[in-house]
């Protein structure tokens, strides 16, 4: 892009460019955050329940239902056209032991907990919609896509949930803890739509939503594969103990943003990622065909919870 383009679509963006962060004061106002949100209450009793070898529906429910909001929103889950259960669901033990099972429900709870402290608009390219849509489709798309691959490479689908369901969360950190800066990478992004959402937050504001996410996360003493799926998901060229899940992370994106859904509508797959995840184009293809007989129950369910 050349200057004069770039000049003129930020100040269609936003005229008063006084008002707004450079990228070198992003990055110090970032330096000078003395502290991130605390991992809620709810959540780190969630945590500690994953070391208890006499852990059962009975306590994940018990521990669920003491915040309310986070109970109804899972018995809505339970309810919602994804399952299409069609008998009554009273408490969130039924929602486990009926629809849903412990491990999603232990993942969901978990993730919805971690979320309800960030305050962020729901509108927008990067608003708590659109982040709940691929947050879903990513929950959804990556067991699909590891049931493809042969048995011996597959990942299981518990390690799946929480790096698909997270994997954006720097999102939610930004509109939290810099609304200004957010909200103008909103409108940036709807002004610029053939360029990539990564390769815009790094112009306008020197940091992007990995570096942030993976910041949240390390203070949250979240597992290693979660952080490092959080700062590398936009990178197919990461190599280390994780790589096969980030790479399994990065084609899920890739694929979603050919459905114009999430953060990456132009970001391309090579057929060497797809060696590596011991895929073949066609099983991506069918992956994508499978998903999109649910995204009408994604779109419903994601207007459900942020509604």
């Amino acid at each position: 892009m050349k200057p004069s383009l770039i000049n003129w679509t930020l100040n269609t963006i936003n005229p008063k460019l006084d008002v707004f962060t450079s990228p070198y004061d992003m990055r110090a106002s970032i330096g000078q955050l003395q502290t991130l949100p605390p991992l809620p209450g709810i959540a780190l009793q969630i945590m500690q329940l994953a070391t208890d070898p006499a852990a059962d529906a009975a306590k994940l429910a018990a521990i669920i239902e003491l915040d309310p909001l986070l109970a109804a929103q899972v018995i809505r889950w339970a309810r919602s056209p994804l399952y299409a259960y069609r008998r009554q669901i009273v408490n969130v033990q039924e929602a486990i032991n009926r629809v849903l099972g412990f491990d999603f429900v232990f993942n969901l709870a978990f993730g919805l907990a971690t979320l309800a402290t960030l305050k962020v608009p729901k509108d927008g390219p990067i608003g708590t919609r659109s982040f709940w849509t691929q947050a879903m489709a990513s929950t959804r798309l990556m067991p699909i896509l590891s049931n493809q691959m042969p048995v011996e490479h597959r990942i299981p689908h518990s390690q799946l949930f929480l790096p698909g369901l997270l994997h954006n969360i720097g999102y939610p950190l930004l509109g939290d803890q810099f609304p200004k800066e957010f909200n103008y990478l909103n409108n940036l992004i709807v002004a610029n739509p053939t360029l990539s959402i990564p390769n815009l937050e790094r112009f306008a504001l020197g940091v992007d939503h990995n570096m942030l996410g993976s910041w949240l996360m390390r203070s949250w003493g979240m597992p290693k594969p979660i952080i490092d799926v959080v700062y590398h998901h936009h990178n197919p060229n990461y190599r280390d103990e994780n790589h096969q899940l980030n790479l399994l992370m990065y084609l899920s994106d890739s694929l979603l943003g050919t459905l114009g859904i999430g953060d990456g509508q132009l970001q391309p797959y090579s057929e060497e990622l797809l060696s590596m995840l011991n895929l073949s184009a066609n099983a991506a293809d069918e992956s994508l065909d499978k998903l999109n007989d649910m995204l009408e129950n994604i779109f419903v369910t994601s207007d459900m919870i942020t509604g």
